[in-house]
């Protein structure tokens, strides 16, 4: 049976009846105003995006029940992503102008450090062919930056999905969870592990999600898939620029997480984990995922993959003049070891012990409280 397609404008319809959403759109966004499908370029872009992810994310659902998740936009300016589970049976999720924004701003310099980062993928015929493909809509200066935009918002909204097909209702008694929020929403007894466990949880599902959306999006635009009609050397180069492009897309959320040093004795006091650890996590399942859908890529060439994403990524969020700023400056000078990965703090947490036993009690966490979830699937 055919997976339902979302409609935007039958949501707004939905939306604008849901009392229980409109009271969380105020609670995290400060308005309960929506947009309209047609409103702007980047929001027709946007929905686009969230439309390829929400129909792979359907797929998951027990297909009695596909219907009931939901998007919709809000016109908030507040960075912000959020699910929610109304009373009226819908499982919504929303994202707003503030956070496309945030992201369309700065994945132009994303792009400009993708190129630098990977010119021998710049330079392949299947790179080309894309580069030829008209920008999507909405102020993007190259196609690159457009599809590096395409990942970062299927990320997020695989993410607040996961939290949906996942079954994490259960541990949000307010119905409710924001992307941008530090409420202390969860019912956890007083157990902080849960809630960043759950935050995990997420990030693999969003993940898997941005993965297959920017698979199944660059195979239309190219006209090949890894089967089809291309060579053994051919089928390598498709996988190295689709591995490529996805990591620096989905870690390009690195925008909005912003990276920094971890303050163990505020960790329990967050509803999710640091910066740094949400990182490391996305670039260690991308490179999984990797390791396991791209059979052609050897380990060298996951590493190379995995490490130039991430520096590109967090080397967005540096803001010049500042100490990070300086200590990637020095690095760069020095020609030593990649200069944003160490500047935020990342490297340091790669090689924390306190930052590994902290990874294996969320995975425990997780496994723990497993069986009190209901999932979609």
């Amino acid at each position: 049976m055919a997976i339902p397609i979302h409609d935007f404008a039958h949501s707004l319809i939905l939306a604008k009846a849901d009392d229980d959403l409109k009271q969380q759109l105020v609670i995290h966004f400060e308005t309960s105003d929506l947009s309209a499908p047609d409103k702007a370029p980047l929001v027709v872009t946007t929905m686009l995006v969230m439309t390829w992810v929400l129909q792979q994310a359907r797929s998951m659902y027990k297909a009695a029940e596909q219907e009931t998740l939901v998007a919709a936009i809000s016109s908030s300016a507040k960075p912000n992503a959020l699910a929610v589970w109304s009373s009226s049976g819908l499982d919504w999720i929303i994202l707003s102008e503030g956070l496309m924004v945030l992201l369309r701003d700065r994945i132009d310099s994303v792009a400009e450090r993708f190129a630098a980062s990977f010119p021998e993928l710049i330079d392949t015929e299947l790179m080309r062919r894309l580069l030829a493909e008209k920008p999507l809509s909405g102020g993007f200066k190259t196609s690159l930056s457009s599809f590096l935009y395409f990942a970062a918002v299927a990320f997020f909204t695989g993410h607040e999905a996961g939290h949906h097909v996942a079954g994490h209702r259960s541990q949000y008694p307010k119905r409710a969870h924001a992307e941008n929020s530090e409420d202390d929403a969860i019912d956890r007894g007083g157990d902080w592990l849960i809630g960043q466990a759950l935050e995990r949880d997420a990030d693999i599902l969003g993940l898997t999600l941005c993965r297959i959306a920017m698979t199944d999006l660059l195979s239309k635009l190219w006209g090949v898939t890894e089967a089809e009609n291309l060579s053994a050397y051919e089928q390598q180069v498709f996988q190295r620029v689709l591995a490529a492009l996805i990591s620096t897309g989905a870690l390009t959320a690195a925008v909005f997480i912003k990276p920094k040093s971890i303050e163990w004795v505020e960790v329990p006091k967050r509803s999710h984990p640091p910066a740094i650890a949400r990182l490391l996590t996305l670039a260690s399942i991308i490179s999984f995922a990797i390791k396991k859908n791209f059979h052609g890529l050897d380990a060298l060439s996951r590493r190379w993959i995995r490490v130039a994403s991430l520096e590109v990524a967090v080397g967005a969020t540096i803001v010049p003049g500042t100490d990070a700023d300086r200590i990637q400056q020095e690095r760069i000078a020095r020609g030593g070891e990649p200069a944003a990965i160490r500047a935020t703090g990342i490297r340091k947490a790669m090689h924390d012990p306190t930052f590994r036993k902290y990874m294996a009690q969320l995975d425990a966490k997780i496994w723990e409280i497993r069986p009190r979830l209901k999932p979609r699937r």
